[in-house]
């Protein structure tokens, strides 16, 4: 049952990374581009642009994440390609590699994931200021984030996260 735990959370811990670099990716490397082939399109378009050096740097860095900034790469930015990006990563990368094949939903939907996935979010909101004032690479992000979980704040805010999510479960059930 141990190793079982252990490869859960491992499972949840690289689903959370991919979740963290794709916003990562869109947090610093945005960049606004008229309407192609239509000169007088007001309309601006968001799109996820990396340098070459920016891609050397990944590859270097954060090997196994570099197909998702491959994917995304000079792409308009919507939702739907955040979702699809993720989900091929995991996909590819995680169910069947490191967690057994065709488990990856099930750990998506799980309390542990969905913690995680809401502090993550959470700490987006509150550093976003502090983010925004410089580059950091994808690394300062985890390690700033992984501070903020061991903060008391961070606790708190996991054990609200906790409660809440069990008593919509406990609402679930008794309906």
């Amino acid at each position: 049952m141990l190793k079982e735990q252990e490869e859960f959370k491992n499972a949840v811990d690289k689903i959370i990374e991919a979740v963290m670099f794709e916003n990562w990716l869109r947090f610093y490397f945005i960049s606004p581009m008229e309407e192609e082939g239509n000169p007088d399109s007001n309309d601006e378009h968001l799109f996820l642009i990396l340098s070459d050096k920016a891609l050397k740097k990944i590859e270097e860095l954060y090997p196994e994440l570099l197909p998702m900034a491959m994917y995304m790469n000079k792409k308009e930015l919507s939702f739907e390609l955040s979702q699809k990006t993720i989900s091929i990563y995991v996909v590819e990368n995680i169910d069947g590699h490191i967690i057994p094949r065709d488990t990856a939903q099930s750990i998506m939907n799980s309390m542990a994931f969905q913690t995680q996935l809401e502090l993550f979010n959470t700490w987006i909101s509150l550093h976003e200021d502090q983010l925004e004032q410089g580059f950091s690479d994808f690394g300062a992000w985890k390690e700033m984030f992984a501070n903020w979980q061991e903060s008391e704040s961070g606790h708190e805010l996991k054990e609200k996260i906790i409660l809440s999510k069990q008593g919509q479960v406990h609402k679930m059930t008794a309906q």
